[in-house]
């Protein structure tokens, strides 16, 4: 049902594994084609800058919670998510347990303030929500800037992913699948804007719940039972089902497993391409079970990555399978090779389909950063509604060129950027955004502090050393991590969190003591903190 990836003269060689079943070439034109019918549905339904970044306020507590939900899980369940269990055991379902939590916490402490946010002013981005707190330009614009990078970071890794599965489901040239998929993002995007991604996301939500079930259900029979794959992988190594897998030694696994839940279960709260979902929901009534929704549906969709990734070692270790493959193509050739064709065909149109409406989340929230918020912290507003919309859609353009010129010429580019993605998010925006609106002796000296030190830690703790290990100065990399004061495993974005979130209360409590000013919030957002 499938072959292996043909070497061809372009970057990022390996990766999905071709199918050549006319089923899954169905599946993945019909969905191709509803994402298009959907985009020209959403030019039809946005009249304003409001209407292309927020759906002008008008989606239902299903759609929201779904699409929340799948702006996270993305691409990431059936890629990244069997890659990780295959290769360290229970180690990596420390992300699958903790993320469903950083729903419910994100629904907490941002759902009702979010939204608040978005009536008590005229709020389209999350750098607008950050002026409004703490109404100071350089917080505006260090919050753009800091979206527009990790835009950049998040959409070449998608787009990386994206000219592989347009190889797996239609068998073209790696090249073209890219050329390919960035065109048909682009016109996607730049036509329906977030209207047409919010119900592609609630498409491929859907479409990964069911397929999950049946991935899961397939991977058991092909492990012969959770029974028989716990044992195999625990004859191998034991510590491949350890409470704490196989990251390291026995302390250094708890600290990683620690890690990896205040990365994931508090990072949610920082990623803007989730919480700015809030701006959207009709009205704060339909909050109320977008969080169960949300976390329950992320629970289920990671079927796929725990049932795949522990079937696929158990068969590899008890030599019933050869492996063949890379730890990163364990998703893709389990569900090519062990699925059904309709199966397979469902769950690879749900990647499609994921890539294309996170990658539409990212291209808004980027765009909106260099078209409204870098210019109003600069002082140089867009006034004119129309105008900006279409400057919007224009940055969007670019950015899609940008990513698309990255993935072609270079494939360690695109590693670094991932590198920092999600951890960049999450040490920049939850002192700001989460502190910020729960506590109102938040300072905007806290802010910018806090802004500052997330990213210049995740650029020293990620980039630099994932730089200099592709670049071959080995020493820049023993430098840095000579004065990281945690095991390698220990993730740098989740330290990075910590200390940025402790930067924050720092300085703002610093602030409180200069000047009395600081602590004064303006009257219309006293809301905010209203329990």
């Amino acid at each position: 049902m499938s072959s292996s990836l043909s070497l061809l003269p372009f970057p990022l060689q390996e990766g999905i594994p071709v199918a050549d079943d006319p089923i899954i070439i169905a599946f993945g034109a019909a969905y191709l084609f509803i994402v298009m019918l959907i985009g020209v549905w959403g030019w039809m339904q946005t009249e304003s800058t409001s209407d292309f970044l927020i759906t002008g306020k008008s989606i239902g507590t299903w759609v929201l919670a779904l699409t929340a939900f799948s702006v996270i899980q993305s691409g990431f369940g059936f890629v990244g998510g069997p890659e990780l269990v295959y290769s360290f055991g229970t180690t990596a379902l420390w992300i699958f347990f903790t993320a469903p939590l950083g729903f419910l916490l994100t629904w907490i402490v941002l759902a009702k303030r979010m939204r608040l946010i978005a009536d008590i002013r005229n709020v389209l981005t999350l750098a607008d929500a950050t002026y409004v707190r703490y109404e100071s330009e350089w917080v505006r614009g260090l919050t753009g800037l800091a979206v527009a990078l990790g835009v950049v970071a998040y959409l070449a890794v998608n787009l990386a992913a994206l000219q592989f599965v347009m190889r797996a489901i239609f068998g073209i040239p790696l090249i073209w699948g890219l050329l390919g998929g960035a065109l048909i993002l682009l016109l996607y995007s730049m036509l329906g804007g977030m209207i047409a991604g919010v119900w592609t996301d609630f498409l491929q939500a859907i479409t990964m719940i069911i397929g999950a079930g049946f991935v899961f259900a397939y991977a058991l029979s092909f492990g012969g039972g959770m029974e028989n794959i716990s044992r195999n992988l625990a004859s191998a190594d034991p510590n491949l089902v350890s409470p704490f897998g196989t990251l390291g030694g026995a302390e250094t696994a708890v600290l990683v497993g620690i890690a990896w839940w205040v990365l994931f279960a508090v990072g949610a709260a920082g990623q803007p391409h989730l919480i700015t979902k809030f701006y959207m929901s009709r009205d704060m009534t339909i909050l109320k079970w977008g969080a169960p929704i949300a976390a329950i549906s992320y629970a289920i969709s990671s079927l796929i990555a725990f049932g795949a990734g522990l079937s696929m070692r158990a068969m590899v270790e008890a030599g019933e399978i050869s492996e063949t493959f890379s730890a990163s193509e364990v998703g893709p050739v389990f569900v090519l090779d062990h699925t059904g064709s309709i199966i397979a065909g469902l769950i690879l149109a749900a990647l499609l389909a994921a890539i294309m409406s996170t990658s539409d989340s990212f291209l808004n929230i980027g765009a909106a950063a260099i078209s409204r918020d870098i210019p109003r912290a600069l002082g140089r507003p867009i006034t004119d509604d129309q105008t900006e919309l279409r400057v919007t859609q224009g940055a969007l353009a670019g950015l899609t060129i940008l990513s698309t010129i990255v993935v072609f010429y270079s494939q360690a580019l695109v590693g670094i950027l991932g590198a920092i993605s999600w951890g960049f998010f999450a040490a920049a925006f939850v002192p700001v955004v989460v502190l910020g609106l729960n506590w109102k002796g938040a300072s905007k000296w806290g802010a910018i502090a806090a802004l500052v030190v997330g990213m210049l830690f995740n650029i020293v703790y990620n980039v630099i050393p994932e730089a200099a290990t592709i670049t071959g100065t080995e020493w820049l990399n023993e430098a840095v991590m000579s004065i990281y004061p945690y095991p390698p495993e220990v993730p740098a974005e989740a330290i990075s969190l910590l200390v940025s979130m402790t930067v924050f209360i720092a300085v703002s409590l610093v602030a409180q003591r200069m000047t009395s000013a600081e602590r004064e919030v303006p009257a219309d957002l006293h809301a905010l903190f209203e329990r």
